[in-house]
């Protein structure tokens, strides 16, 4: 299991506590931190607390330890998905990189998994021998998508799926992750600010504001309680960008009061979930 014990990045995200053990959305804005869950996760941001993959803390890993568990255990389709490809290898380079270099199997192996992957994933094997750039922006998802899912490690994260797509590349991509979820034992941590994508993805949610969980749930999305989670499904976030005193959605929250500006919000806790916002006492248990 996946488990982050109060995962911190000064500035960043205030002690993020969270199990991994179904498929998972988290949602908030460019800005809510929630890119730094996946920065700390791969050891690319300093960080404090602890992140757990099963019993042992990645965070503490030597450089060696941590690249074997890289793609067998957790795997990353990056928000910017043209950071996953070299341009000067072709396609089939890449895949036959990771299974060598973790000793999964050779190269023929290699080709072998990325033709499963790329049919899972809507796309012909005939990328295999072309570059990056003679790729489309969906077409290169699509191999970014399959590159992050071949090896079925236990855990995968998607990162903003929109970026460099139209509208209807976005929705075949969401299409295809469907397709991949319903397949693959792998657990799917999906971090979007389109709570639509994160709905048809995600069997447990997370709400990230400022780098505060302001939310979580098995229901969030289609029954929001905490007041950013309602602006962001509803898109009428307004007021000023910065975190607020006491709460710190108090800065744009329309329904604030003399308490949530000068004092930290309670604690909630409902039938499928947890909001931090008093405007919800009688939801305490």
């Amino acid at each position: 299991m996946l488990v982050y014990d109060c995962l911190t990045v000064e500035g960043k995200i205030n002690c993020f506590n969270a199990r991994i053990d179904k498929n998972v959305g988290i949602l908030g804005q460019r800005d809510s931190g929630k890119e730094e869950i996946v920065k700390a996760t791969f050891r690319l941001s300093k960080a404090k607390g602890r992140i757990s993959l099963d019993d042992v803390n990645i965070l503490q890993l030597g450089i060696e330890e941590f690249r074997e568990i890289l793609w067998k255990k957790i795997s990353w389709l990056k928000y910017n998905h043209y950071e996953m490809f070299n341009p000067i290898y072709d396609i089939a380079s890449h895949f036959v990189e990771i299974v060598v270099s973790h000793s999964i199997g050779n190269a023929d192996y290699a080709i072998d998994l990325a033709k499963e992957a790329l049919r899972l994933v809507g796309e012909k094997e005939e990328v295999l021998t072309m570059y990056p750039n003679q790729l489309s922006p969906l077409r290169l998802k699509k191999v970014a998508l399959a590159l992050s899912i071949f090896t079925e490690p236990d855990y995968v994260f998607i990162e903003d799926i929109e970026y460099g797509l139209s509208e209807l590349g976005r929705i075949y991509i969401v299409n295809s992750l469907i397709d991949v979820i319903n397949v693959l034992n792998s657990k799917f941590i999906v971090l979007d600010n389109d709570p639509a994508v994160l709905s048809r993805l995600s069997d447990y949610f997370y709400v990230i504001y400022k780098g505060y969980i302001v939310e979580e749930g098995t229901d969030v999305i289609r029954n929001p309680y905490h007041p950013y989670t309602i602006d962001l499904i509803s898109g009428e976030i307004e007021g000023t960008n910065v975190i607020g005193k006491g709460c710190v959605y108090s800065s744009r929250c329309r329904f604030k009061s003399i308490k949530c500006e000068n004092s930290e919000p309670n604690t909630f806790k409902y039938e499928d979930g947890v909001v931090k916002c008093n405007l919800y006492p009688w939801k305490s248990q």
